[in-house]
């Protein structure tokens, strides 16, 4: 093989062919590409510190969110014993009541007992002495009822009458 002029001014050309082309196409691509990438970098780690911040605010927005499920569930289970407490309050005081009115006329009642019963026992011997005399007639003498005998018989009538 031979080498002649035609084969190195072809090598020359293309050698100033690649320069001339490396400076007005190449070098100016290459910067457009460098700096697109340089903008996704800075696009991505933007994106990437809003994310994380944007997750710490969700992150805090929970707690604070529990936080006062757990405090509004507090205040009314405060609010529920003070209402219960204050509920058996109300209800001793009434039992209480109810049980003292219950007493004072169980009361009245052994009281009112205990005086229609003096009062029919003095009843009844006097009914006793009336019939007594009408039967016998006016002069005879007996012995007046005692009151165990007079209870006994009260007791034994108010048996059968219950």
């Amino acid at each position: 093989m031979e080498i002649n002029a035609t084969i190195l001014i072809s090598t020359i050309s293309f050698i100033c062919f690649i320069f001339i082309m490396n400076a007005i196409l190449y070098k100016p691509v290459m910067e457009i590409m460098a700096k697109r990438q340089s903008y996704i970098d800075g696009n991505k780690n933007d994106a990437t510190e809003h994310r994380n911040k944007a997750q710490a605010l969700i992150a805090d927005k929970n707690n604070k969110v529990a936080d006062a499920q757990r405090k509004s569930r507090d205040i009314v289970a405060s609010k529920a014993d003070a209402v219960k407490e204050e509920k058996n309050k109300v209800l001793n005081d009434a039992k209480l009541s109810a049980a003292s009115y219950f007493n004072e006329q169980k009361q009245n009642l052994a009281s009112q007992k205990e005086e229609l019963s003096h009062q029919m026992k003095g009843d009844v011997a006097d009914l006793a002495n009336r019939l007594t005399t009408k039967l016998m007639g006016e002069g005879v003498a007996f012995e007046p009822l005692n009151n165990e005998a007079l209870d006994s018989v009260l007791d034994e009538v108010m048996r059968k009458n219950a």
